[in-house]
């Protein structure tokens, strides 16, 4: 009875031990601007000339424009909306705050007896009135990951971001259907 006794606590401690790399991730949501109604056309942002072309941007762009052919909208070299996409990654261990102190994007809090070292990923989309210069819509969606790559959480967080194109509802957090 005592080898059974120890296997079961060891395994028990073990389970809760991996369950410290595991659990509810959270995605934090932000979107402003008056919103984007109907379905008009796009274009890119121009880009600089200089430079070398940045493949993983390219993948969040790629994302970007793949959600958002699915929702009805064209791409054109001039067209009456202008889209800007950005994609950030750091230590998740590392708040980003404003001047007055406002947390822009904060420390991920690293729970359970073996937590991971991770990286928060954040994609920020902008749509902007080409002709007036008018902010329509931005959107920004972040995630703290220690195990989902990129090419996995890129496309999520495109959809996030791009979720309240319409009518923009603030800030929030949501819980992930990705996991650690």
């Amino acid at each position: 009875m005592m080898v059974r006794f120890g296997s079961c606590a060891a395994l028990g401690l073990l389970a809760l031990g991996l369950g410290g790399c595991s659990g509810k991730v959270e995605t934090h949501i932000r979107s402003d601007g008056s919103g984007v109604q109907g379905r008009p056309l796009l274009m890119w942002q121009p880009e600089a000339a200089e430079g070398a072309a940045d493949p993983v941007l390219d993948r969040a762009k790629q994302a970007v424009a793949d959600r958002l052919q699915q929702q009805g909208f064209r791409f054109a070299e001039q067209a009456p909306v202008m889209l800007s996409v950005g994609l950030a990654e750091r230590a998740d261990r590392i708040a980003v705050q404003s001047s007055q102190d406002a947390a822009l994007s904060p420390a991920h809090r690293r729970k359970g007896l073996f937590p991971c070292k991770g990286q928060m990923v954040r994609l920020s989309i902008s749509m902007t009135d080409s002709a007036t210069g008018e902010k329509l819509y931005g959107g920004t969606a972040q995630e703290a990951h220690c195990k989902v790559s990129l090419d996995q959480l890129v496309p999520y967080l495109a959809e996030t971001a791009l979720a309240d194109l319409a009518a923009p509802r603030g800030v929030r957090t949501e819980i992930s259907p990705l996991a650690k």
